[in-house]
């Protein structure tokens, strides 16, 4: 009992999110736990601190040099603490909580990045991470030049659209369904992002639909992870399926309603999520 007391007072030492974009005591050397993260770093110029990255930090391509702390929710103590890192900056769902009270009481700094699925939420980020690793002057002029004007391109789409399409956002197909994206996800919040009214929205969380499911739904597009293509040998396999199938059946030829793309670029809310929504709204608006 008094162990799981003293590690839940650790836990909440580590983690008050008040503290969560403070300038770190020291930002020398980095280990990333969030592709989006890592792609942000990049975005600051800062990828010279960079010590150690998770494995959906896959872009850009040079981050995969790095060495590997693995997947963002399951970090090893002994594999961070073996890169000296003097922080550890992660998404907010980077655990276990228990390596990062191990990783913590070695006294590495440790910071989680809240995350909200809107474009404030983008820019909030780059922020905060600025913040961090003291460079916020330099954050904010990045976020005036490069990322307010795409918000506001998104935002007179917004205004000009009246009645926004309705799509659906495929994460992944099993065995011919697709699992898609419900209210409170990634997915749901990219496709607001692209004034687009989600098929799906009444779902909570990502879940797995069947073909009379699509079929009811009938979304004017579909949007597909580039990865779930892959998994299904391509778009042209994809073809066959009966859950697209029955959502774009009026539609002549499943290529006028299907659209495949970066997933990390569209789920991580990252800067490069304003690039693929606005790419995305152009085609559709």
């Amino acid at each position: 009992m008094f162990r799981m007391l003293w590690l839940s007072a650790a836990l909440l030492a580590f983690h008050q999110p008040a503290a969560a974009c403070e300038t770190s005591s020291d930002s020398s050397r980095i280990a990333v736990a969030g592709g989006s993260l890592t792609e942000i770093i990049y975005f600051l110029g800062a990828e010279a601190r960079i010590v150690a990255v998770d494995s959906t930090s896959i872009f850009p391509q040079a981050a995969s040099a790095f060495p590997s702390v693995g997947y963002v929710r399951a970090l090893s103590a002994e594999g961070l603490l073996s890169l000296r890192p003097t922080l550890v900056l992660g998404e907010d769902d980077m655990g276990p909580p228990e390596v990062l009270a191990q990783v913590g009481r070695a006294g590495v700094d440790i910071v989680r990045v809240p995350e909200t699925h809107t474009a404030a939420g983008i820019l909030d980020k780059v922020r905060c991470i600025a913040a961090v690793l003291d460079l916020a002057d330099h954050g904010e002029s990045l976020v005036r030049e490069k990322l307010d004007p795409m918000v506001a391109a998104l935002e007179s789409i917004r205004v000009s659209a009246a009645k926004p399409p309705q799509a659906a956002l495929i994460l992944q197909m099993s065995a011919g369904a697709p699992t898609v994206a419900g209210a409170g996800t990634s997915g749901d919040g990219f496709l607001r992002l692209a004034r687009l009214r989600n098929s799906f929205a009444e779902l909570s969380g990502w879940k797995p639909v069947s073909p009379e499911s699509m079929a009811i739904a009938q979304p004017d597009y579909i949007v597909i992870t580039q990865r779930a293509t892959r998994t299904g040998d391509g778009l042209e396999r994809l073809a066959p399926s009966p859950a697209l199938r029955a959502a774009l059946q009026g539609r002549n030829g499943m290529a006028d309603g299907l659209i495949a793309m970066d997933g990390m670029a569209m789920l991580g809310f990252s800067p490069r999520t304003l690039e693929a929504a606005l790419d995305l709204s152009r085609q559709i608006h």
